[in-house]
Formats: C-alpha cells, sequence, structure tokens
C-alpha cells in the first residue's frame, strides 16, 4: 500500500496504480517535495514548462512525459499564460513487482532522479489510450497493472539519446527530513526535534531545509497541513475532523490559520471546493 500521502485519508486499501487528467492555466509549485511512488506526468498541451530537482532543471515545450523517481525531491512550474494539460499516472513499488520481470524493471529510468522525453503525436496518442483507462471507473486492478505494463514497455521501447533528458539529483538528507514531515505531519514537528533526528545542528538543518526546498521548516508544515485541509474539506470532511486529522491543536486555531493561508474561512471554502479540489495540484 502507497504511504499516506498518495490517499491520506482513505481507510481501504487502494491498489497502487492510479491516473488522472487536470487542465488549467499556469502551476506555481513553489516548494520541492517527494513522495514514495513514481510518478509521470504526461503532458498534452504545448508551451512551457520546467520540471525541476535539487539537481537542475529542464525546460520543455510540452507534448512529453516527465518522470519522477521516488523519493526526489522535485517540482513543476507552467507559466500562468500557459494552458496546462497534463494525465499523472502514480505507480508503487509492489505494483511494479507484482508487473514482474522486465516488465516491472524501470530500466533506464531506475538510475535517474527525473527525466523527460518528448512524445511525437503517433506516441501521445497510443499512451493516452491506455491512461485512459487507467482512470476509467471500476477498472479492475488486473487491468490497471495490464495498461501500467504497456505504458512502461512503450515508453523504455521508445526512448532514447535524442529524445530523453534526464537529472540525477544532489544527494542530501533533506529528503529524508521532508519525507519523515509528510509522514508526520499530524503531530507536532520542532526543528529542534528535526536536528537531533537527522544529526545536525538546527542552524544547520534550517540553512539546508532553506536551500532545497525553498521554504522554512514551519512554512513547509504549514503549507503541507493546508494541503491536506483543503483535500479533506473538498471531500465533504467536516471543519472540526479536518482541524484534528491535519494536526491543529485547537478549531479556533485552525479557522485562523486557513483564512491567513487561503482567504476564507473553511466553511466557505468547502461549499466553493466541494468535489472540485485535486490534492496534487
Amino acid at each position: 500500500m502507497l504511504d499516506d500521502a498518495f490517499y491520506p485519508f482513505s481507510r481501504e486499501r487502494k491498489c497502487e496504480i492510479i491516473a488522472y487528467r487536470l487542465s488549467q492555466k499556469g502551476h506555481y509549485m513553489p516548494l520541492y517535495h517527494s513522495h514514495s511512488y513514481y510518478e509521470f506526468i504526461f503532458v498534452m498541451s504545448e508551451g512551457k514548462i520546467v520540471f525541476s530537482n535539487t539537481g537542475g532543471s529542464i525546460e520543455s515545450n510540452g507534448r512529453c512525459v516527465c518522470f519522477h523517481n521516488s523519493h526526489v525531491l522535485h517540482r513543476n512550474n507552467v507559466p500562468s499564460d500557459v494552458f496546462y494539460d497534463r494525465i499523472v499516472l502514480y505507480c508503487g513499488e509492489s505494483a511494479l513487482a507484482m508487473l514482474g520481470g522486465s516488465v516491472g524493471d524501470l530500466g533506464k529510468f531506475a538510475n535517474v532522479g527525473s527525466a523527460v522525453i518528448d512524445l511525437d503525436n503517433n506516441e501521445m496518442r497510443i499512451i493516452e489510450h491506455y491512461l485512459n483507462e487507467i482512470a476509467r471507473e471500476n477498472i479492475s486492478n488486473d487491468k490497471k497493472l495490464l495498461y501500467t505494463a504497456l505504458i512502461l514497455t512503450e515508453l523504455k521501447e521508445y526512448s532514447n539519446e535524442s529524445n530523453m533528458r534526464s537529472l540525477s539529483p544532489i544527494k542530501t538528507y533533506i529528503k529524508d527530513v521532508v519525507e519523515y514531515i509528510g509522514l508526520n505531519y499530524k503531530n507536532e514537528i520542532t526543528t529542534p526535534d528535526l536536528a537531533t533526528r537527522f544529526f545536525v545542528s538546527v542552524n544547520k538543518l534550517n540553512r539546508d531545509f532553506k536551500r532545497y526546498t525553498g521554504s522554512t521548516i514551519k512554512q513547509y508544515l504549514i503549507a503541507l497541513r493546508m494541503k491536506y485541509a483543503q483535500a479533506m474539506l473538498a471531500g465533504g470532511e467536516g471543519v472540526r475532523k479536518t482541524a484534528e486529522e491535519c494536526g491543529f491543536e485547537s478549531l479556533s486555531y485552525f479557522i485562523q490559520a486557513f483564512r491567513q493561508y487561503t482567504g476564507q474561512t473553511p466553511s466557505a471554502f468547502s461549499k466553493k471546493a466541494l468535489g472540485k479540489f485535486d490534492y496534487y495540484t
């Protein structure tokens, strides 16, 4: 089963493969983040997009797929005037293991942090069909595995030195700090406790965290909790329950923090965003 960041509010066991389509103008991701699953972003539109990890950035004009390896700090940004249409595919490690053999092997993607592959129209059509099948409601787990295997096979056979660019991330303990925060965001997290856990001084931790994520630890934790809170409210959860699940000590503090972060109260946000907010955006 994937970590809580993948299905943060579900108590039911899920298949470790999910695909869905997102479209909007622009996409600003100020913070680096990581997760324990593999991420494929199939960009269907054209226009500037920048994929980054701690090792650098790759700029694309769309019609491509970006792969982010597990446990790699990364972010993706698109200018506000560019229409950004993509299908996102998430795949967990155990799902790959279930595919077995060479099909479940990431091949050339296994040793890169991030990679961008330019896709021609024919390849895009083939893969889009498989993605749409995975995204269908009530599709069986066996079929999800089948179509994911077909996508991986296509990408491994199609990619080559001329159409694939890759980035190796700078190795840093901060990715482990980010992973820890992501798994423990409901609990009280202090910088001194984190420094002790990762055997560094508070000053070094603050300096390194800012360098690799672009934010302070407090800012990162609040942003993460707010992302979860928005998803819960949009999914129909009550304000009090959301505050408790997202690690806020009191309802009044949650309402105040939520208003400062979003510009509206949790109740007002819930009415507007019910069923429309996606955690992964």
